[in-house]
């Protein structure tokens, strides 16, 4: 990990478990942060809890579902960074174990959208303030038992697997010119959906510690 002072990182999805873990966690390292989420509520109870820690975080809210997000993105994110040194994306959604044939049509097109196409979207928007000289690191986490194909996990599944074959292009096109894209393996995922649709809590300090630290080492 380098020195993480002063650099510019940006979280997408910074309000689901793992993201809050790791916005607290950053925010003492003296990094400028922009952290993102769904809903105001959620990002501004975040905000409102690391801000304290570190007086150059900026949060925003968006859905990315929604036109409005990207039509905003740019601006939003170039008018406190004008250059991204890591990007974090965290963003993803999953409904239930199904069978692959029971999601609806909008079902489908939501969960391929969330948990793999608005990835792609928010690099193309963002791309021309990242890489260069200064290089920037995209971190993405999968599971590989899903990632391979995974009776139950229909979309999710399918959009991990696309991931990998995104962060493959990403880097074979992109690496040279000072784009990196790093798949990081959590375990813990496969373990925390069924865990999370029994209403459990999932995810244990160790298990946090665990992929944080994964993501640190990457930094």
């Amino acid at each position: 990990m380098e020195g993480l002072d002063h650099k510019n990182i940006i979280i997408f999805g910074a309000t689901g478990f793992i993201g809050q873990y790791l916005t607290n966690t950053l925010a003492n390292t003296g990094a400028r942060l922009i952290i993102h989420g769904k809903t105001y509520e959620k990002v501004n109870e975040l905000y409102q809890s690391t801000s304290s820690k570190n007086d150059n975080i900026i949060s925003f809210c968006s859905d990315v579902l929604s036109e409005k997000f990207y039509l905003e993105l740019f601006k939003t994110v170039s008018s406190h960074f004008d250059h991204i040194d890591v990007m974090i994306n965290l963003i993803g959604k999953f409904n239930g174990l199904k069978s692959i044939t029971d999601l609806s049509h909008r079902d489908w097109n939501d969960l391929m959208e969330i948990n793999f196409s608005c990835y792609w979207r928010i690099i193309k928007e963002l791309n021309s303030i990242m890489g260069g000289k200064k290089k920037t690191k995209i971190i993405f986490l999968t599971n590989k038992k899903i990632e391979k194909g995974k009776a139950y996990h229909h979309a999710l599944g399918l959009s991990k697997s696309c991931l990998c074959s995104l962060v493959n292009i990403l880097n074979d096109e992109k690496k040279k010119i000072g784009l990196e894209s790093i798949l990081i393996e959590a375990e813990q995922l496969n373990i925390g959906i069924t865990s999370l649709l029994r209403g459990q809590n999932f995810f244990k300090n160790k298990d946090l510690d665990t992929i944080i630290k994964k993501i640190m080492e990457k930094l």
